[in-house]
């Protein structure tokens, strides 16, 4: 049977999330169903990392073991061809046996989109996070430099109980700011992230930016440990999973590090 690692995009807008949940429309769930449609029976579709309600995709990757032949250069199409117009598979590339999509991962690459404007946008809304004032781009880098390296990140973990379960120490590698016409995009890239960890850079990181923060408190907060001195969590819709990271020449799952049910 041949392991195949899916790269997919979606629109996170309608569904409750990537993994499968009992009563509620997940992606997952939707390329499981479209699975069913091409070879006849449930193939489970395993992601590299779960995304919240109304979070979107250009990067999210999963696997699949095949339950009989099928030619690789027609899954991508077959896929497409049964899933919903705001899914979709951009790639198939085979992997080797034992690997996954999760446990083989060693980093991801997000994307947080703000929209600065006095006046509310009327369209386009479940796409970014609409910040009411302009923002001091600068403060916003001064601050997040705080934040690059490997750190004890307990301060943006928004359940902290899981977190301490699994441990809270992560690496940033890359953590840029881009400004663009209308706002910025917020683009961090590290090994793993906690639950919400991007969104609650984010959120405190907009605080330093509006000038409720100064940005030497970013190291302050960092340093706290404590989830209850950073800024809020930033809202869902302006979050996007840009990429996920693999070794090249793709390694099964034994070769790959301990599993880490708190990377999201």
């Amino acid at each position: 049977m041949s392991t195949c690692l899916l790269t997919i995009a979606y629109d996170g807008t309608h569904y409750s999330g990537w993994q499968r949940q009992l009563g509620e429309s997940t992606v997952q769930e939707r390329l499981e169903d479209a699975l069913v449609t091409i070879f006849g029976q449930r193939v489970p579709v395993e992601g590299a990392g779960r995304t919240d309600a109304g979070v979107h995709a250009f990067g999210q990757c999963a696997h699949v073991v095949l339950p009989r032949p099928f030619p690789l250069e027609q899954l991508m199409p077959a896929l497409n061809g049964n899933l919903p117009e705001d899914i979709a598979v951009r790639a198939v590339r085979p992997a080797p046996d034992g690997f996954h999509a999760r446990f083989c991962a060693i980093g991801k690459r997000y994307a947080y989109r703000c929209v600065t404007s006095r006046i509310r946008p009327a369209v386009g809304r479940g796409y970014y996070h609409w910040v009411r004032r302009s923002l001091d781009l600068d403060a916003i880098r001064e601050g997040g430099q705080a934040l690059i390296g490997r750190h004890d990140f307990a301060s943006f973990a928004t359940n902290p109980g899981y977190a301490r379960k699994r441990g809270t120490v992560r690496t940033i590698r890359k953590l840029h700011v881009a400004r663009r016409s209308w706002g910025f995009d917020l683009v961090v890239e590290g090994d793993g992230f906690l639950y919400n960890m991007v969104r609650a850079i984010a959120g405190t990181l907009i605080d330093v930016g509006s000038g409720r923060l100064v940005p030497a408190q970013v190291g302050e907060i960092l340093r706290a440990c404590d989830r209850r001195e950073g800024g809020p969590t930033a809202p869902a819709c302006g979050l996007y999973l840009l990429r996920v990271v693999y070794p090249d020449p793709l390694r099964p799952a034994v070769a790959c590090t301990d599993p880490d049910d708190s990377l999201s």
